[in-house]
């Protein structure tokens, strides 16, 4: 750490003593110099992104005439904005949607990425992009199933597992994070619900960008405690366009265009799964998995600023999962559909918003059997439905030169049903809190609980001076599903130092509210009541520094305290299995309390053609019971992430690496077997197994055609040096030498997994 404070040192002293002048910043620090000679510039980053940066020295004498030069090869431009302030916007250019067009020519209410702490953005949408901060551009880099929310589990503070899309984040359950899409709230967004979550349902064909808040994120955002998901639609090519995608995980196809003299524009979008296929050639005994999923967006300009927009997306899996001793069967089918409108209200003028009314229907079946000798054996059915009606209101004002307020409002009406039967009969049982105390179990549950939940929030962002930015949030939440009569009032706080151009400290720290969702009741573990909300406080401190030209440099360090946690349930031993309910390890795990703390720091380097990341990052994470803290079981004591990327002449490489503490573990032993089998254990998750590594790597070749677009041919493999992670412990009771015993067995992940297909944009 010496030796970064001291390269922190020199590299503030080089910027004092060097020249102003532009070429080599990143883009951000030459509008901020920009600021300081006297231009009141406003833009959001989702426009200007981190890895912009200026290529050549403005020749322009003033400051006006040098914003629009180092503007210009980026595809942004300035309009005029109220009290003499100067909005970025992006550069009109034929054939572009003028809808979509004018949808992101309205400036961000708030300036979430700049201000809020602890967000990540990834853009495919500029293709120049390789390696951003502290992640990796989403195209090319090598992840499972060509799934743009993976690319997640790449940052520090995330753990998760090879066979999950599912993350925890910076110590969260992963049911703690929100996902968004075009603005709309997705519930469980993840292919196979009930058998890991193993793809997201995001097809990466919609996707102009994923941002990513770990922590401290802004108040329009709610209902959830660790983070944020937003996942931003990508706009129509042009007058008509498109792309087709093939791999040995997935077959797709998106196509878009405008109508009406691009007074209106359309995009549809569909997906197949290719993973029964990917069995049937790897000859994995498995199961048949297949899931399919489908978008189609219509809009249009009613008059000047004003759009509409009707959406429709499409969910849809079918699996049958067996063991591969066909020791456990079941069948599930799955299908999702949300039906949205939205209308975008904004122009130059210093205020806008959106309203979104949609309409989201939510079904599952899952039926199997279980028979594993020495463990137990059973059975169950589990169906559920669910129908969520949702109002969303938001809306932005530009009062004064540096200042911002924003507000919305939102309601949620919904109503399910839950039938739930299962019979189980364990062969031993755990000594161990939360655990089946009974060798037999039978229930019947029938539910159809109905509710609503309310939001608004209200913030005030604002410059009290040329470096410092303040965020100060309020908002309110109520639910009626628990019995729950008081609203829950969250505050957040976010203060933005800039000292030089270079240099961004922020400081956050806010509550945040988490309801039990309708979806969400552990109904197949025996609960039937809703619990009220939990609540997170966050508190966050990071330091970003250009240190040099095209690389940047960040420290952060968080904390994050639980009280009236919603309860949870775990497999204590082996959680990839396919019916965990049926099995006796599973625990019932409710602590009073919960902390999780840590330090990161990522270096990102982006000098053409080469791009890099690396990142390490130290965190703590654990429950308190009973006045015990346990280590939850995806706690990483030590996370590193790294990678690099190389594109030129059409070919591009990315390799990436991944190493992690070893998950926690659980000891056990046979104590008695009269009048049953019992098993007691350590205390839980005390012991460590042997550390996580692998290395991904993908190359692809692309042929640009003049009037076709351009094809792109990749081949990719994960986990290329075939290495043994072990992620769990199997158990089960044998006889060996006459003798009876508690048999344990350390599991691997995932193997190595090659993927080869073509991406056709035309």
């Amino acid at each position: 750490m010496a030796a970064c404070a001291a390269w922190l040192l020199l590299g503030a002293a080089a910027a004092v003593a060097a020249e102003p002048v532009f070429v080599g910043l990143s883009l951000q620090e030459a509008l901020e110099k920009l600021r300081a000679a006297g231009l009141d510039i406003v833009y959001s980053t989702d426009l200007v992104r981190p890895t912009m940066r200026v290529q050549r020295e403005p020749a322009a004498a003033d400051s006006r005439g040098q914003l629009d030069e180092v503007l210009e090869p980026h595809g942004l431009a300035v309009t005029d904005g109220p009290a003499g302030t100067l909005l970025l916007t992006r550069a009109t250019r034929a054939p572009a949607s003028p809808v979509a067009a004018r949808r992101s020519s309205r400036p961000t209410p708030l300036d979430e990425i700049v201000v809020s702490a602890s967000h990540y953005l990834f853009d495919v949408a500029d293709t120049q992009t390789r390696a951003v901060f502290n992640a990796a551009d989403l195209e090319l880099l090598p992840d499972l199933g060509d799934d743009p929310v993976r690319a997640i589990g790449r940052l520090p503070g995330v753990a998760g597992n090879d066979y999950s899309s599912r993350t925890h984040v910076r110590g969260g359950v992963s049911d703690e994070m929100l996902v968004h899409f075009d603005g709309l709230r997705l519930y469980d967004p993840y292919h196979f619900k009930d058998f890991l979550g193993v793809f997201s349902t995001i097809d990466p064909g919609l996707v102009s960008g994923v941002n990513v808040y770990t922590a401290g994120f802004p108040v329009q955002f709610g209902d959830r405690s660790s983070g944020v998901i937003d996942v931003e639609r990508r706009s129509p090519p042009g007058d008509f366009g498109g792309q087709v995608s093939l791999s040995l995980l997935n077959a797709g196809a998106t196509l878009g265009g405008t109508f009406d003299d691009g007074v209106g524009e359309w995009l549809v979008s569909a997906r197949r799964g290719n993973l029964d296929l990917y069995f049937d050639l790897a000859a994995t005994s498995l199961g048949e998995p297949s899931y399919h999923d489908a978008y189609a967006h219509f809009a249009r300009e009613l008059r000047p600023s004003v759009s509409l927009s009707a959406n429709f997306l499409l969910f849809d899996d079918v699996i049958w999962a067996f063991d591969s001793d066909r020791e456990e069967d079941a069948r599930a089918d799955y299908r999702d559909r949300y039906y949205w409108l939205r209308l975008d209200l904004g122009d130059t003028a210093g205020h806008g918003g959106k309203l979104l009314a949609a309409h989201a229907e939510l079904s599952g079946k899952r039926h199997g059997t279980a028979d594993l000798p020495g463990v137990g054996r059973g059975w169950l059915v589990d169906q559920r439905s669910f129908i969520i009606n949702s109002l969303q209101a938001d809306a932005w004002w530009h009062v004064v030169a540096g200042s911002v307020l924003q507000a919305g409002a939102e309601w949620r009406a919904m109503h399910g049903s839950y039938r739930y039967a299962d019979e189980a009969e364990f062969d031993l049982l755990f000594e161990t809190p939360g655990a089946a105390s009974e060798p037999t179990r039978a229930r019947s549950i029938g539910l159809r609980p109905k509710g609503q939940q309310y939001g608004a929030y209200l913030n005030w962002r604002v410059e009290p001076a040329a470096a410092v930015t303040l965020d100060l949030g309020l908002r309110w939440d109520r639910e009626t599903l628990s019995g729950d009569s008081h609203g829950e009032v969250s505050p957040r706080a976010v203060l933005l130092w800039r000292p030089d151009p270079g240099t961004r400290l922020r400081f956050s720290w806010g509550q945040f509210v988490q309801a039990q969702g309708i979806n969400e009741l552990a109904v197949p573990d025996g609960d039937t009541r809703f619990q009220p909300p939990q609540r997170a406080t966050h508190l966050v401190a990071s330091l970003e520094r250009s240190v040099a030209p095209g690389l940047e440099l960040r420290v952060e360090a968080y904390r994050k305290d639980y009280d009236r946690l919603l309860p949870r349930y775990e497999n204590l031993f082996n959680p990839l299995v396919v019916l965990p309910e049926l099995k006796p390890d599973r625990v019932r795990i409710a602590p009073q309390t919960a902390r999780s703390e840590g330090v990161e720091l990522s270096l990102q380097f982006d000098r053409e053609p080469w791009s890099g990341w690396l990142s390490y990052s130290w965190s703590l994470v654990e429950d308190h019971v009973d006045g015990s803290a346990i280590r939850r079981s995806w706690d990483q004591r030590h996370h590193v992430s790294g990678g690099v990327n190389y594109q030129r002449a059409g070919w591009e490489f990315g390799l990436a690496a991944l190493w992690h503490s070893g998950w926690p573990a659980t000891e056990a032993e046979l104590e008695t077997l009269e009048p049953f089998p019992l098993v007691v254990t350590g205390p839980r998750n005390a012991l460590r197994l042997p550390d996580y590594a692998r290395i991904d790597v993908r190359m692809a070749r692309r042929f640009q055609f003049d009037s076709r677009g351009d094809l792109t041919l990749f081949v990719e493999a994960i986990n290329l040096f075939k290495r043994g992670n072990p992620c769990c412990v199997e158990y089960d009771i044998e006889v060996e030498d006459g003798e009876t015993v508690f048999d344990t067995g350390t599991r691997t992940s995932l193997p190595l997994t090659p993927s080869v297909g073509f991406i056709w944009r035309f």
